[in-house]
């Protein structure tokens, strides 16, 4: 599964307007804080939706954006309640956890531009269980040049492995010539997943040429590694070839 401090964004008009953690695990019986950053597009209420496992998408509360006070209840679960916690962050609090609130939460908000939007953000996987969290070994892969495709395209390989959570979020780098590092497109990115050995390969598909002539990295943030994500230099002579 796939999805820096492991924040997750959605996009409008290419501005941030809502930002949220890949997951959160906690035992039976503790607390659970998911948190909600966002910008001032956001206006009047913050909403907090949950999904569980083949169910369809619920709202379960919103609150004023200005004062936090909680408007509806539509979870009718008392140990679920949203709390503003500074300018433009909010968090839904879960108390006395059970396994039934294992689940994908979302928080969104009305953007106005020329229409009005409901926007979502990426969501945060709650995982109600005593297994620790165990942060993924990172291993990356560089084309051999007897692989290029009838296109002239090469593949990277990066994959993160042994891991739990299992829900990971990859992002490739190009150094420009100016020697900042900027985002590759995600149409020239695919990712699999091996549920068996708890392991999720990004590929990046690129062009011979730019793949011979660009440095590149790749980085991968998990649960286990909010403060520092793990990144990999795609350098020959560190690394394998396919």
């Amino acid at each position: 599964r796939a999805f820096s401090d492991v924040l997750l964004c959605l996009l409008v008009d290419g501005a941030v307007v809502l930002q949220q953690k890949i997951s959160l695990t906690k035992a039976e019986e503790k607390l659970a804080i998911i948190d909600c950053h966002f910008s001032s597009d956001c206006r009047y209420y913050i909403h907090w939706y949950q999904q569980k496992d083949r169910e369809t998408l619920k709202r379960i509360l919103y609150a004023d954006i200005d004062d936090g006070s909680t408007k509806v209840n539509d979870a009718g679960d008392e140990s679920i309640k949203s709390e503003k916690k500074e300018l433009n962050h909010f968090v839904l609090k879960i108390t006395k956890l059970k396994k039934e609130h294992s689940a994908m939460y979302y928080c969104a908000c009305w953007v106005w531009s020329s229409v009005s939007t409901k926007v979502f953000g990426s969501g945060t996987r709650l995982y109600v269980t005593g297994s620790q969290v165990k942060p993924p070994k990172l291993y990356g892969y560089l084309p051999s040049k007897k692989y290029i495709d009838k296109r002239d395209k090469q593949t990277m390989l990066c994959q993160a492995s042994g891991m739990f959570p299992d829900l990971v979020k990859f992002t490739w780098k190009k150094k420009s010539e100016t020697g900042e590092w900027t985002n590759v497109p995600e149409e020239n990115v695919v990712e699999q997943n091996n549920k068996n050995a708890v392991t999720v390969t990004s590929m990046m598909i690129i062009d011979k040429n730019t793949a011979e002539n660009s440095d590149y990295q790749c980085t991968v943030a998990h649960e286990g590694g909010t403060d520092k994500p793990q990144t990999l230099e795609m350098k020959r002579g560190n690394l394998k070839k396919l």
